[in-house]
């Protein structure tokens, strides 16, 4: 009797661990630079910091990339997947959903034509007469909406944001600027034609099906701290990364051969750099 239960319990213990293992399955959104896919292979900021995550737990996952986040949502109400990222917060989300702590933090930027020399986000004016616009089905489009902004349709495919603004269907559109940029880069589209200003800063997380919570309930706690140690890992590399950046940074910037020597020659040099005239920081 006593071999029986000890089986019994060695093969209950074995599935449960079994289904602890199991992948992940997510979904990911079309939002260059932090997700997206180039020849058939996950890439993106974000996509980099959830494999570092998820490698911390010792945990596999799959992912499927979907063009936007209303078809994340949809899929999870059917409980199809496990969780998706990564993403700003909406009670709408978090019906199905549980947030995570932020992996990044994102910023919703304004981007509108420098012609326009009459917007001024931020005014009244601007949030009363600029026919504005974001990503269908985002948080982007939602948050115009609940603020009152005289907001017009946008497009399910992010891309198409930019073809609103460059032929003048709309004044101004709202998105992250490091998306925006990429959008501009891959579309050889020059910034120097646009204004960019910020609106607000977000957290940038993992969303969880409160299904599989329901499953696995530690794994939510388990989440977080694999998240916390990711970020003191992330603020170690920086703080040694900046400086090689930053003379990275300078030395492309140095457009004649005497600044790029300046910045070369390290501190000393630099102070000499706004002598040139060619200088294009």
């Amino acid at each position: 009797m006593f071999r029986l239960l000890l089986g019994v319990m060695l093969c209950c213990f074995v599935a449960e661990n079994a289904v602890a293992k199991e992948p992940l399955q997510f979904l990911m959104p079309d939002y260059p630079p932090y997700t997206y896919q180039e020849n058939g292979r996950n890439k993106g900021i974000g996509y980099e910091a959830v494999a570092a995550i998820m490698a911390d737990l010792q945990l596999s996952f799959s992912v499927q990339l979907v063009p936007h986040f209303g078809r994340a949502i949809a899929d999870l109400q059917q409980d199809n997947v496990d969780g998706f990222f990564l993403a700003t917060e909406s009670a709408e989300r978090n019906k199905n959903t549980e947030f995570s702590e932020p992996v990044l933090m994102i910023q919703w930027s304004w981007v509108w034509l420098k012609q326009r020399t009459d917007l001024q986000p931020g005014s009244n004016s601007f949030k009363q007469k600029a026919v504005v616009s974001a990503q269908t089905n985002s948080n982007t489009y939602q948050w115009l909406k609940e603020q009152n902004y005289k907001v017009t349709a946008g497009t399910s495919d992010i891309r198409g944001l930019l073809n609103l603004l460059q032929f003048k269907r709309v004044e101004a559109i709202l998105l992250p600027e490091l998306t925006i940029k990429t959008l501009m880069a891959e579309q050889e589209i020059d910034t120097a034609l646009f204004n960019f200003q910020q609106e607000v800063n977000l957290p940038f997380a993992i969303y969880i099906n409160k299904v599989y919570l329901q499953k696995h309930p530690e794994f939510m706690q388990q989440l977080n701290a694999a998240i916390r140690r990711y970020q003191e890992k992330a603020y170690d590399a920086t703080t040694d990364y900046a400086a090689a950046t930053l003379y990275s940074q300078l030395f492309v910037a140095a457009s004649c051969s005497a600044c790029k020597r300046a910045v070369a020659h390290g501190n000393a040099g630099l102070s000499a750099l706004h002598l040139c005239s060619e200088w294009r920081v």
